[in-house]
């Protein structure tokens, strides 16, 4: 299951929490149905193009009531009717979540854009107030735009596979120019990078790694009660791995909550920062990034103290290295 899932860290955990709505091992109904009339349960999956016989078995007690259940996936061939089929269910539904959470997040800044755009075209407004009006709509406009580009990005996820083009990458490289840019862009921040070596290659793609590592850095800038404060990236050496690792002193996140960070579509709203969430595949995208690269993304988080995010790479060896 763990491979099914792609979630090592999977035990324990429920599958509403490792799976987002629209995955089909996230359907209640067949749980439900077990439970109230004590049938068996079986239907075919697709799951990442693997075809799996889906089974739900109920395990009745001294009462004969159903008090467990045994659930699994087997291996199963199926025709290729079949499979096309169940992968377009999945689009659909994928397709059918993903417009919907859209329309109601650009429907939010462009309402505000429209109500000052208004009030600037009909006149009468103070120097002040046109200043306030301009602000927002700037700010706004930022917001739309972010919306847009991580709207592109949900059409390209695809591409994130076996056929993705690779080659050396060199992190350092990479995160350098990152980092002084966003130095250069909040100079309120104290953002520091440390790295313990200066040849840090990856085998990997420069465009998605910098999508990943770029969302990283925004997240720590963004989810923070105010200008100022310190984020700490850091690139060090764990085994066959690279450890990109961004510290932060923002919000925090609950520990309840932490299981949800990296599902597709998934918002974690709070008073403080409800003004700041978006389509909520920022963190989904890292994840499947990292996915693709052969690593993973962890997080330890506590809340009002802050985050770290923590993206682990497989090192590609150099010739002559003997480790």
């Amino acid at each position: 299951m763990a491979r099914v899932l792609r979630r090592a860290d999977g035990a324990g955990l429920t599958i509403s929490s490792l799976l987002p709505p629209a995955h089909p091992l996230s359907d209640p109904r067949p749980f439900r149905s077990v439970a109230a009339g004590g049938q068996p349960f079986a239907a075919t999956v697709v799951i990442d193009g693997q075809t799996w016989e889906w089974f739900i078995r109920p395990l009745k007690g001294r009462g004969r009531a159903v008090e467990h259940f045994l659930t699994g996936l087997l291996a199963s061939p199926a025709a290729p009717l079949d499979v096309d089929v169940a992968r377009l269910r999945e689009m659909n539904a994928a397709k059918t979540e993903f417009l919907n959470m859209a329309a109601h997040e650009l429907r939010t800044p462009l309402s505000v854009i429209l109500g000052y755009g208004s009030m600037l075209a009909q006149g009468g407004l103070s120097p002040e107030h046109q200043k306030l009006a301009g602000t927002r709509i700037y700010e706004k406009a930022r917001q739309l735009s972010r919306l847009i580009m991580d709207m592109s990005l949900v059409g390209r996820f695809d591409e994130l596979g076996a056929s993705m083009a690779r080659e050396p990458i060199d992190l350092v490289g990479l995160m350098e120019p990152m980092v002084k840019d966003h130095q250069r862009r909040f100079g309120d921040l104290a953002i520091e990078f440390g790295f313990d070596t200066t040849d840090a290659i990856v085998n990997g793609n420069a465009y998605w790694l910098h999508l990943a590592l770029r969302e990283l850095l925004d997240n720590a800038v963004r989810f923070r009660p105010g200008p100022t404060g310190r984020i700490d990236v850091s690139l060090t050496e764990a085994d066959a791995n690279w450890r990109i690792s961004v510290l932060d002193d923002g919000f925090g996140i609950e520990p309840q909550n932490q299981a949800q960070l990296f599902k597709r579509f998934a918002r974690i709203e709070t008073d403080a920062n409800r003004h700041l969430v978006g389509m909520g595949i920022g963190l989904y995208l890292v994840q499947e990034v990292a996915r693709a690269h052969g690593g993973r993304v962890l997080v330890d988080s506590r809340p009002e103290a802050g985050s770290e995010f923590t993206l682990e790479l497989p090192r590609q060896e150099q010739k002559g290295d003997s480790r």
